[in-house]
């Protein structure tokens, strides 16, 4: 399976991470960044759908080897289902972590993010919210032209509540970051126990 850790700017996705990574999941399980092939300074949502379908490809040769692909990154449920690979996928599951404005604005100017860029993330986290919930919320802002054959006909005419589009929200405001770990361990390993449940109904 791919299970994605998503969410934007200043959710907390790398920090989270860094606590999973050494977590005995009892099967093999990769943890990637989605970053961590490159970003050009030019990347623009066109090059991400290439950069998801990397990272597709890479899911789908995790499980030829028995193991399963941990990808943390700015990567929307809309995306991810529309790879053109991703139907070859045994499974996928999505953990989005959200933070609110404020909150988001604190996290990024520690981190050294420029002022002036604060406003465009908080707009992209919370499109990313309300897309996560409903996949009819402003799905132009991903469903760009590119050189990527985007199948976004696979979630055509899916609803809110839809169980073909299911995500789990943290909202991380409150939250230390090893709080957020152990949810997010607790839902990946609700999910590997589903997963496995899943294909012994099929074998």
């Amino acid at each position: 399976m791919l299970f994605s850790l998503t969410g934007a700017s200043g959710a907390g996705k790398s920090t989270v991470l860094g606590h999973l990574q050494d977590v005995d999941w009892g099967v093999p399980i990769r943890t990637v960044e989605f970053d961590s092939i490159g970003v050009p300074d030019d990347a623009d949502t066109a090059w991400r759908h290439g950069a998801i379908e990397h990272w597709v490809q890479q899911a789908i040769e995790a499980e030829s080897d028995g193991a399963h692909l941990l990808l943390c990154g700015q990567v929307p449920m809309g995306e991810l289902l529309a790879a053109p690979s991703a139907d070859r996928l045994d499974g996928i599951a999505v953990c989005m972590l959200h933070c609110s404005p404020g909150v988001r604005e604190h996290r990024l100017l520690d981190r050294g993010e420029d002022p002036a860029a604060i406003v465009h993330h908080n707009r992209f986290g919370e499109w990313f919210r309300a897309h996560t919930l409903d996949p009819a919320h402003a799905p132009e802002v991903i469903r760009v032209p590119s050189t990527v054959a985007m199948q976004w006909s696979r979630w055509d005419g899916i609803e809110a509540g839809d169980p073909r589009w299911r995500a789990a929200i943290v909202d991380t405001d409150s939250l230390y970051p090893d709080e957020v770990a152990r949810i997010v361990e607790q839902w990946l390993r609700r999910e590997l126990a589903e997963g496995s449940r899943r294909s012994r109904e099929r074998a």
